[in-house]
């Protein structure tokens, strides 16, 4: 589908292509994580589709070792993660820059991850009586590391609008 075709109800589609990586990021602790595949594959999106409709292509897309249910697109480099329920378009408002690429001919880059609340879960639900031994037995570098990664997930940044990235 390209822009400006009609869906059959009237209303033109809005593609939007974007570059994609995943980010395996199910252990909260790991510092040493870069986005893959490191030369980003193009993905054609509808912005009128709920993002969490898809989610399942971009993931097939990227083979992401990542599981399914706990995936969420993030806007890179602004952080910003993208509501699942709801389309593209509506969230233009919160994603200026985002379009602006797009108006330069340039393709943004979405980012496949673990959603937020799975990786905050993971540090203080299941993980909180392991991660508190692991604290206490830590030392040196590998303490940094631990402390470090706490602080990335609890960092709340103001991102452009409303939106808050952590």
């Amino acid at each position: 589908m390209a822009g400006g075709e009609d869906r059959g109800d009237g209303e033109p589609v809005s593609v939007v292509t974007v570059r994609v990586q995943y980010l395996e990021d199910t252990d909260p602790f790991a510092c040493a994580n870069f986005p893959e595949p490191r030369r980003a594959p193009t993905c054609s999106l509808d912005g009128a589709l709920p993002l969490g409709a898809q989610i399942p292509a971009v993931h097939r897309l990227l083979g992401a070792p990542l599981k399914l249910e706990d995936c969420a697109l993030q806007v890179s480099p602004s952080g910003y993660y993208l509501d699942p329920e709801l389309s593209l378009e509506e969230q233009r408002e919160m994603l200026e820059g985002f379009y602006e690429e797009i108006s330069k001919g340039r393709k943004p880059t979405l980012i496949l991850r673990t959603q937020l609340s799975v990786r905050v879960n993971a540090i203080l639900g299941f993980y909180t009586l392991p991660f508190t031994e692991k604290l206490y037995s830590s030392s040196g570098p590998e303490l940094r590391r631990s402390l470090f990664s706490m602080k990335q997930i609890f960092q709340v940044r103001p991102c452009s609008g409303m939106g808050v990235s952590v």
